[in-house]
């Protein structure tokens, strides 16, 4: 159900807006955090084993997350314009990008797989891994349709259809996990078959909500005419994108390279460091994709100033929330690190993954907010740059510098995160200040138009 979102208070249309975001991204997160509990259940090497596969998982939701959000940023726009049919036709290409890349992914997954774990520093964990990730690609167009989808929805200003539809996969995630991983016996083989039969569901549900009607943008297979002016509106907003969420999965992939050189315990308490990050800004990715749309409508409806001050309150709110959970992290590691694994060893460097990178948590809120209005802006080069100048540009060298010309060590690669974070963020700030994607507006008309 199409939604206004150029009226009303400023403050409460973005909680309204992103709370159902917010608990959508919960239940995601529940989705790999439930993996992630389980999986540690049977051994610290079977939980190093999928944290070494995560950064190329990743990668694959970066590019459905890249074509989804540009996907959502022009459909926004045009329901702002009141451009209904252009949105329709948004979307019907969006869903067959989706198709396309999954499938191509699915054939590079299965080929290159185990190259790309050995250049991680996988070794002795390789098979392990490899069990779990050959079952993920196999489900890789039901993943793309599954996020694709739930993104057309967001664009149109629905935020709560997509959190239905992900409560259903993550429900029937939590309920298969332990049935494929300990009753059939199938370790972390089994845990990827949950995974994959959970999206598989929610791709059946998104299609589903497609069919009854319950989006007011129309999916007509049958009416379709492919434009290739539609691929590269699309993709001119989520290449850039899906560069900075591939951008921090190269950059998992080379963090996790150098953690290995520190052992398999190493690697597992970077994992579940990393897992326990994403439980820490999920009220900044929600408010940051309620403000996709937010902000691409009031665009769209000429509101340049409304969009600003959405931004701003975002951003105070992103901060508010988790710099809270940052504070938790800081004074409970050990608690947390706990749940995954209690190997002493894991528990100890993910307990100081913790207190160092959980002092970033407040500014990476209002840095991520930043960039969520860019892409609602239609201006996705700042969010580009924004997110490689963390997770590439300052996070590797520093992370080299810090372990090992200084000598820090393994809590040499958690200051890199965490520092890395922090001066991302401030730069951000200066930078949707300046008010350069203001001048973008007329672009952004040509784009409508």
């Amino acid at each position: 159900m199409r939604k206004d979102l150029t009226i009303g208070g400023i403050t409460k249309t973005i909680l309204v807006t992103a709370m159902p975001m917010v608990f959508a991204l919960l239940l995601h997160t529940g989705f790999n955090i439930v993996d992630a509990i389980y999986v540690g259940r049977i051994s610290a090497e079977a939980i190093a084993a999928v944290s070494l596969a995560f950064p190329i998982m990743f990668f694959v939701y970066a590019l459905a997350g890249g074509v989804g959000v540009g996907a959502t940023s022009l459909i926004s726009r045009y329901v702002g314009a009141k451009e209904i049919e252009k949105a329709d036709n948004v979307a019907e290409h969006a869903l067959l990008i989706g198709v396309v890349l999954g499938l191509l992914l699915t054939v590079l997954g299965l080929v290159f797989g185990r190259g790309l774990l050995m250049l991680m520093g996988a070794d002795s964990l390789v098979d392990l891994a490899l069990s779990y990730l050959n079952v993920i690609f196999l489900g890789t167009v039901f993943m793309m349709i599954f996020v694709v989808g739930n993104n057309i929805f967001r664009g149109e200003g629905d935020m709560k259809t997509p959190m239905v539809f992900m409560t259903v996969a993550t429900i029937v995630n939590i309920i298969l996990d332990p049935i494929f991983i300990f009753v059939l016996g199938m370790g972390v083989r089994g845990a990827a078959i949950a995974t994959i039969i959970s999206n598989s569901i929610g791709c059946v549900a998104v299609v589903l909500g497609f069919v009854i009607g319950k989006s007011s943008v129309k999916i007509r297979p049958k009416c379709f005419r492919f434009d290739p002016g539609i691929v590269k509106k699309i993709f001119q907003i989520g290449v850039p994108s899906s560069l900075s969420q591939v951008s921090m999965s190269v950059s998992l992939f080379v963090l996790t390279r150098i953690v290995a050189t520190f052992g398999p315990y190493a690697i597992a308490a970077f994992g579940i460091g990393f897992r326990l990050d994403s439980i820490a800004i999920l009220p900044t990715l929600g408010l940051m994709m309620a403000l996709i749309p937010i902000v691409g409508q009031n665009i769209g409806a000429k509101k340049i100033e409304r969009a600003e001050k959405s931004a701003y309150a975002a951003a105070v709110l992103a901060a508010a929330f988790t710099g809270f959970v940052g504070l938790i992290f800081i004074l409970f590691p050990s608690f947390f690190v706990s749940l995954f694994n209690s190997q002493p060893e894991v528990l100890r460097s993910g307990a100081l993954y913790l207190r160092i990178v959980g002092l970033s948590y407040l500014f990476a809120g209002i840095g991520i907010s930043m960039s969520g209005a860019f892409l609602g802006a239609g201006d996705a080069f700042p969010a580009l740059m924004l997110t490689l100048l963390r997770v590439i540009i300052l996070s590797i060298p520093l992370a080299l510098v810090f372990a090992f010309s200084l000598g820090w060590g393994l809590k040499g690669v958690w200051w890199a995160i965490s520092f890395s974070s922090i001066i991302s963020s401030i730069v951000g700030l200066i930078w949707f200040r300046k008010g350069g994607w203001k001048k973008k507006h007329a672009r952004m008309e040509m784009v409508v138009g």
